[in-house]
C-alpha cells in the first residue's frame, strides 16, 4: 500500500505554516500574560541578544554538519524518518520559502514553548522541571519517530537553558530560525538526492 504523503503546493505549505505561527504566537503571549507578566518584557530587542543568537545558531549548524559529515548512513537514516514526517513539503521548496518557513517555526515554537510553557512550568516546578515538560511537549508536536523526537528533545533542551540563563526570548528564536534554515534546505537536498519522498524507508515497504 502507498503511504506517501501527497506534497502541497508552496502557496499551501506557506498558509498552513502561516496559521501555526499566529496561533503558537497568540497562545505563548496568552501564557506569558496569564502569568502576570507585562507583554513588553515578552520580547527584549537588542544588538547582543541578536548578535548571541546568530552565533548560537551558526554553532548548531556548524555540530550538525560535522556529525552528518562523521556518521553518513546515521544522517541518511534519520534523512529518510524525516522524508516520512515531511513529506508534503515536498522536496521543490525554493530558498525565500525555506527562509519563511524557518521564520514562523523559530519566532511561532519559541513564543509558546519557551516563552509562554516554560515560563508558566518553571514558575510551577522550577526551571529543571520547567525545561523538561517544555522540551517534551516540544517534542511531542513534532510527530517524529522516536530517534528524531529524541533529538528534537535536546534541542529544547538547549534552547530551554538558553533562555532560562539569559532571560532572552530573541536569543532562541534566532538561534532556531537560523538552524533551521539550514536544516530545512539540507532536507530538501537530500530528499532530491535519496528520492526520499519515492522510497521508503527499508522494512516498510511491507507496510
Amino acid at each position: 500500500m502507498d503511504t506517501r504523503n501527497e506534497p502541497l503546493s508552496p502557496k499551501k505549505v506557506l498558509g498552513a505554516l502561516l496559521a501555526q505561527f499566529v496561533v503558537f504566537l497568540l497562545l505563548g503571549l496568552a501564557i506569558w500574560y496569564a502569568t502576570d507578566r507585562p507583554l513588553s518584557r515578552f520580547i527584549d530587542p537588542n544588538l547582543r541578544s541578536i548578535l548571541l543568537g546568530l552565533a548560537l545558531g551558526g554553532a548548531m549548524i556548524a555540530a550538525a554538519w560535522l556529525l552528518f559529515r562523521l556518521l553518513p548512513r546515521i544522517a541518511e537514516r534519520f534523512i529518510r524518518m524525516q522524508g516520512k514526517t515531511y513529506g508534503f513539503l515536498g522536496d521543490r521548496l525554493s530558498l525565500p520559502v525555506i527562509v519563511l518557513i524557518s521564520i514562523g517555526a523559530g519566532v511561532g515554537e519559541e513564543a509558546l514553548f519557551r516563552g509562554g510553557l516554560q515560563t508558566l512550568t518553571t514558575d510551577y516546578v522550577g526551571p529543571v522541571g520547567g525545561i523538561a515538560i517544555a522540551s517534551a511537549i516540544f517534542a511531542a508536536v513534532h510527530l517524529s519517530k522516536p530517534p528524531i523526537m529524541a533529538i528534537i528533545f535536546g534541542i529544547g533542551v538547549l534552547f530551554g537553558w538558553v533562555y532560562w540563563a539569559t532571560g532572552s526570548l530573541l536569543i532562541v528564536m534566532i538561534a532556531h530560525t537560523v538552524y533551521d534554515i539550514f536544516a530545512l534546505d539540507y532536507l530538501m537536498k537530500e530528499f532530491r538526492r535519496l528520492g526520499t519522498l519515492l522510497d521508503p524507508e527499508p522494512g516498510d515497504a511491507a507496510s
